[in-house]
């Protein structure tokens, strides 16, 4: 007989047995099961720290460190109570790397908050259900900070989801510093939040809004040709205002093509301000006296009536001021005594050219040869000018009882008065013209009533003598300014046709 085969096989179980409780046989040890570290990662995590931030409404990665042994292991992550999300996994009874994937959190949960990752036993017979009601094996928690999608962490006016959209800082108010706070900048202003200066003028959003009262969106807020920073850190001006020293020209005008100082009205200081210097007078804004006559350019306009663009305003060869501040003439009147010679032509002869002297004859009286020539000269003018004044206006011969006329006297030799002749007849020299004969001249020509435009154009003066001298012959009444349109019409007064007159004229009383 076999001793093997005799020997029960219940007799051998139980040897096993004894065997293995003696020591016989030694067994593989179990790992304990443990979480040993939590990692957060994806486009979730905003913000690394001891308590990193989360936006809740984008997903996360949670990586957790288990160490498991044999058995089969559910593995969940979650935040407070809301339901985890979990993955079943086989024990290795080694230590490993467990990744989970939320794609958002609740959003009731967001502050401070703890995601905790924890370990239990799968449920038997379930390959998909997770044993809830089983305690963990192992647990392990951080620290976090929910951010819901429409709340303001930073309390800056707006929602954590639009500062991510706008690429805003959530935990800073003013993202660009500024001066302006996020909300503001995108809500009210429609400024750019990450820019400090929106508009690129060289003052900062808030500068403008809470400062300058200028748009922070629009360089140059007044339109004056001047960006508002330049306006403000360069010429002093104010850049919400076109013209900061109301002279009539615009701050970039004054800077840009006058050269003026757009913060001082009359910048050369000659009683006139840029503007109409520039836009009446055609004067310059920089130089007292634009046409250097010696008289500065508002004393010409406000004071004399004489062109401040041209030196020698009647033409007599003598400069405004030479006229006015030396010589005592009238800068206006070619000839300011009326004795037919200018007063160019009588001043480097030494004569008397005010109204009041002898004359230049009686001036000419110590030299008998110069003083003969001279008299034969100015009688001859003086009859000639006469007899061109008689053919325009009517004749200088006035009656004095019937039909016999008397001559108006001329002065002699002697400084006296005396009978002058007549003028022969179809004698026509050329005498020099007073600015009110030459204004008559053209008027005639034209039948007594001519446009002053026609004046302008013939006289080949400016348009402002023109409308001085028609002004000054106004007021005299030796002409009439009839309004036609946008143009005067000048007249001689017996050539005004009835009804012409401004219908803001008074009516005739009969």
């Amino acid at each position: 007989m076999n001793v093997r085969s005799a020997v029960p096989s219940s007799v051998i179980a139980v040897a096993a047995v004894l065997l293995v409780l003696s020591g016989g046989v030694v067994a593989t040890a179990t790992v304990p099961v443990a979480v040993n570290g939590v990692a957060l990662s994806g486009p979730a995590v905003v913000a690394d720290g001891d308590r990193p931030s989360v936006a809740a409404w984008r997903s996360v990665n949670v990586t957790a460190t288990v160490a498991t042994g044999t058995d089969t292991y559910d593995v969940c992550a979650g935040v407070g109570d809301a339901d985890a999300t979990c993955r079943r996994i086989n024990g290795t009874n080694t230590t490993e790397n467990v990744t989970l994937s939320l794609d958002s959190l609740p959003s009731s949960a967001t502050g401070d908050q703890q995601l905790t990752v924890t370990v239990r036993s799968a449920s038997a017979g379930s390959a998909n259900t997770t044993n809830a009601s089983a305690e963990p094996l192992a647990s392990r928690a951080v620290d976090v900070r929910v951010l819901g999608a429409e709340g303001d962490a930073d309390n800056d006016g707006l929602a954590n989801r639009r500062e991510f959209e706008l690429g805003t800082a959530f935990d800073t108010a003013d993202t660009d510093g500024d001066g302006l706070a996020d909300g503001p900048e995108v809500n009210t202003h429609e400024t750019d939040p990450t820019n400090t200066d929106t508009d690129g003028d060289g003052l900062a959003d808030g500068v403008e809004v809470n400062r300058q009262q200028t748009n922070p969106t629009e360089s140059d807020t007044d339109g004056d040709g001047l960006d508002d920073g330049v306006e403000v850190t360069t010429h002093g001006t104010d850049p919400t205002d076109t013209d900061t020293d109301g002279d009539g020209l615009d701050d970039g005008a004054e800077v840009t093509e006058y050269q003026t100082d757009p913060t001082v009205a009359d910048t050369d200081g000659d009683g006139l301000d840029d503007g109409p210097e520039v836009n009446v007078h055609e004067t310059s804004p920089t130089s007292p006296d634009t046409d250097g006559d010696g008289l500065d350019d508002a004393a010409e306009v406000n004071r004399y009536g004489t062109n401040p663009t041209e030196a020698d305003t009647d033409g007599d060869g003598l400069t405004d001021g030479r006229e006015v501040n030396q010589l005592g003439t009238d800068p206006t009147r070619a000839d300011t005594d009326g004795d037919g010679v200018d007063d160019a032509a009588e001043d480097p002869v030494g004569g008397d050219v005010a109204t009041d002297g002898p004359g230049v004859i009686g001036s000419l009286s110590a030299a008998p040869g110069v003083a003969v020539g001279a008299m034969a000269g100015v009688s001859l003018a003086l009859v000639l000018g006469a007899a061109l004044l008689h053919r325009r206006r009517g004749s200088l011969w006035t009656t004095s009882s019937g039909d016999e006329p008397t001559q108006t006297e001329a002065p002699t030799a002697n400084g006296g008065h005396g009978t002058e002749p007549a003028a022969p007849t179809g004698t026509s020299i050329p005498k020099a013209m007073t600015d009110e004969e030459r204004i008559h001249a053209v008027v005639d020509d034209h039948g007594g009533q001519v446009r002053q435009s026609v004046i302008v154009s013939e006289t080949d003066w400016s348009k402002s003598k023109v409308s001085r001298v028609l002004s000054r012959m106004a007021e005299d009444g030796t002409i009439e300014k009839i309004p036609i349109g946008r143009e005067n019409v000048v007249a001689h007064p017996d050539e005004v046709p009835e009804g012409a007159g401004s219908p803001f004229d008074p009516p005739d009383e009969e």
